[in-house]
């Protein structure tokens, strides 16, 4: 099996990520609580149908307060499970502040204490250590939605085992 796991700031394009993995054959979930996905992944190993080859699972700060959990199940899963990839993507502050400012989604952690450039600031502290681990780092600042659809495709959808892949 092979597991896509796509995290990142709000608003940098989990969606459009896990849609094209979606497109191109995958079985997605998105915001599955931490807590479950490795139960999840014990499921459909045991199954062992082709249907789950490729499973993609979107986590991000909406699965508080287990995200902590994230590090270590992915090392857990690293060593474990056959293939286990963790794609990361983020934007500059000012882009992310405008993406809200354009659409009618509220940031997950926005209440009314805490206001949009707050909760930018402390989804990046929350998420911090799972930005260390990522196999595939994407900055969206000055990316198209049909760019990042691209990369994920090329990059990560399509992507060969034993395919060497630099971007700079």
């Amino acid at each position: 099996m092979r597991l896509v796991i796509i995290s990142g700031l709000s608003g940098s394009g989990k969606s459009v990520a896990l849609n094209v993995l979606e497109d191109t054959g995958f079985y997605c979930i998105d915001n599955i609580p931490v807590g479950l996905l490795r139960s999840f992944i014990k499921e459909i190993e045991s199954r062992r149908d082709p249907e789950y080859d490729q499973v993609g699972v979107g986590l991000d700060a909406r699965n508080l307060p287990d995200i902590d959990q994230l590090p270590d199940l992915i090392r857990d899963l690293r060593s474990n499970a056959a293939r286990c990839e963790l794609v990361f993507l983020q934007a500059d502050d000012d882009v992310l502040l405008s993406r809200f400012s354009e659409t009618r989604r509220k940031h997950p952690l926005t209440n009314h204490s805490i206001s949009l450039p707050e909760a930018v600031a402390k989804e990046r502290e929350l998420l911090g250590p799972i930005i260390d681990m990522a196999d595939l780092l994407i900055d969206t600042s000055s990316t198209t939605v049909y760019d990042l659809r691209d990369l994920m495709r090329d990059r990560v959808a399509t992507r060969a085992d034993t395919a060497l892949s630099i971007l700079i």
